[in-house]
């Protein structure tokens, strides 16, 4: 059978007790309305006394009171009252007796103590019909009180027994629900309410209530569960980030050696919590590793047994390693290999070990670029070397060589003025050529640091203060012009040169280097002296010095010009594009 909601009870419950309420009243009414003429009765009653006893006055109006009895016997309020009241005989007779009472007393034959006699009678025998409508009046009020009585403590008990009822099957549960919303607001999901079979909604509400809380929980359950697998996702990505950072910069910085191997293979044990990593590292022709490394553990001969190219190729990975080749545009340059089991590695440490992977690769693939940039340097500075060694002592020498030649024919002809002549060539040679010698060891030993070219041209202008007399200015404009070191060094050289050869030769006083860019973003270069002026063999008076600086103004791509300057003295006036800030060649 289909079970009453709760609702439907509880308005059934108030329904009885609004009856039970609507019943005592209208039974209440009933019964006050029975005793409504029961005082008229009883005042009527009264009434039928008086106008007896004025029949026995002498002189009295006795047919008025006459009439007023019959009257009152003749009423049928009178009439019901007596009726519900029992005393209908009772009343009859006294009805039949009144109506003679006037002609009774009217007989002369009696005394008037016989006429008292009978008024007394009939005034008794009306307190009697008094009497007994007034008992029938106190009983109704009687059964009045007591139904009253009756109707209110069935009323309370009725009241109290739906007031329980409601509490049990309303007010318990929605303070249970009331509860496990708290408590669910302050995140506890427990949700721990009174067992309900029922099918009432209080019953439904409670069910869904408890399996909504069953389900939140569920669902906070695999949030924090997910939470937690994030916030070790992002631990082991802020990790290996900060890890790959630091093998960054240290890969970039400096050439790793095995110390360093040895390191970043601990410090990835560590992350990883893999404890058997292996390194090897091959040779580009070898099958055999120069550097085997696990962590600080030496490892044996097991490498030397095998090729250990098979371990970068993916068809004979072995059947517990995994291996990560170091290989970087087509060039191998060893394994990182973890002892473990296939599918054993999480996909965030196959990211790492890659990573790390390409990083070892970089980095061996930028030393070897270094390797070969220094020796294209060592080439560089060799050629520069023997050129400068070409443009002055090569020459020097093949100069002396031939005044060495027109020395011995002068011998041989005993030709004593030639002798002197050569001699003094030769002494005049020597010096030159010990001149440029130390020129070339302080060209050599010559280089522009970390703090620049106008560093070194303020040392190069220090240098020569302290070799002559001469007041040397310099003026450097070119700070917002990139140029390149070798463009630096030439620069710096030709400036020496030209310096040079005005501290030795100009017999001047003062010397203006001027170092500034055009609206072109040329580089213009001048330096000029005070002194006596370039001659008209300026190649064989400066011993090739200006040779040296036609041959750095090539290599710069520019142009240089020394001329006698009208003012007196001379100028060297050099022009260049820095490579920085030449413009692309148009494309066909």
């Amino acid at each position: 059978m289909k079970q009453t909601s709760v609702i439907t009870r509880i308005n059934l419950a108030m329904s009885v007790i609004i009856l039970m309420a609507i019943s005592t009243i209208m039974v209440s009414y009933w019964l006050s309305n029975q005793t409504d003429n029961d005082a008229y009765a009883i005042n009527s009653a009264g009434s039928l006394r008086m106008h007896s006893y004025r029949l026995l006055l002498p002189g009295g109006n006795e047919s008025d009171s006459q009439a007023v009895i019959n009257a009152i016997f003749t009423n049928n309020i009178m009439k019901n009252v007596v009726r519900n009241s029992g005393a209908t005989p009772l009343f009859d007779e006294l009805r039949e007796r009144g109506k003679n009472l006037s002609s009774l007393l009217g007989n002369t034959a009696l005394s008037n103590g016989e006429k008292t006699v009978i008024i007394n009678n009939f005034v008794d025998d009306l307190n009697k019909l008094v009497l007994i409508i007034q008992q029938n009046t106190e009983q109704k009020i009687k059964k009045l009180r007591t139904f009253q009585i009756i109707a209110f403590f069935i009323t309370v008990i009725l009241s109290a027994i739906v007031i329980y009822w409601i509490h049990l099957q309303l007010t318990v549960p929605l303070v249970s629900l009331t509860k496990t919303a708290r408590q669910i607001s302050m995140g506890d999901f427990s949700c721990q309410l009174p067992t309900a079979s029922g099918s009432d909604e209080l019953s439904v509400l409670s069910r869904s209530f408890e399996h909504m809380c069953k389900a939140i929980a569920y669902m906070y359950e695999s949030l924090e569960k997910q939470v937690e697998e994030k916030t070790e996702e992002l631990r082991n990505s802020n990790k290996t980030l900060s890890f790959l950072y630091k093998l960054a910069r240290r890969t970039s910085t400096h050439d790793i050696k095995r110390d360093d191997f040895n390191a970043i293979l601990n410090d990835l044990s560590l992350i990883t919590g893999i404890s058997d990593i292996e390194l090897c590292l091959l040779t580009e022709s070898g099958d055999i590793p120069y550097l085997q490394i696990n962590g600080n553990k030496e490892l044996d001969d097991d490498c030397k047994a095998r090729n250990c190219r098979d371990c970068l190729n993916p068809d004979m990975q072995q059947a517990a390693a995994i291996n990560f080749p170091i290989s970087r545009e087509n060039r191998e340059y060893g394994v990182l290999s973890i002892h473990q089991q296939p599918g054993t590695l999480l996909d965030w440490q196959k990211d790492l070990f890659t990573s790390v992977a390409n990083l070892f690769a970089i980095a061996m693939s930028l030393q070897g670029e270094e390797e070969n940039i220094r020796r294209i340097t060592l080439m560089k500075e060799r050629n520069v070397i023997a050129r400068e060694l070409h443009d002055s002592l090569a020459q020097a020498l093949s100069y002396l060589k031939i005044q060495v030649t027109r020395l011995n024919r002068a011998m041989g002809k005993s030709d004593f003025e030639i002798m002197m002549d050569v001699s003094g060539e030769l002494k005049q040679g020597l010096d030159s050529a010990y001149r440029q010698l130390r020129e070339l060891l302080t060209t050599f030993r010559l280089k522009v640091d970390s703090k620049g070219l106008l560093e070194a041209l303020q040392k190069t202008v220090d240098q020569f203060h302290e070799q002559s007399d001469m007041d040397i200015s310099l003026n450097y404009d070119i700070f917002n012009i990139p140029l390149s070191p070798q463009e630096e060094i030439h620069l710096l050289q030709i400036i020496r040169e030209a310096s040079q050869n005005a501290v030795h030769h100009s017999h001047g006083e003062n010397i203006h280097i001027n170092l500034y860019r055009d609206t072109q973003h040329q580089v213009i270069l001048e330096i000029e002296d005070d002194g006596i002026g370039i001659g008209n063999d300026p190649e064989k008076r400066n011993h090739y010095g200006m040779a040296i600086i036609q041959e750095r103004a090539h290599q710069l791509a520019g142009n240089v010009e020394i001329k006698k300057r009208d003012s007196g003295g001379t100028g060297v006036y050099f022009r260049f594009t820095p490579e920085a800030m030449r413009k692309p060649a148009a494309q066909y």
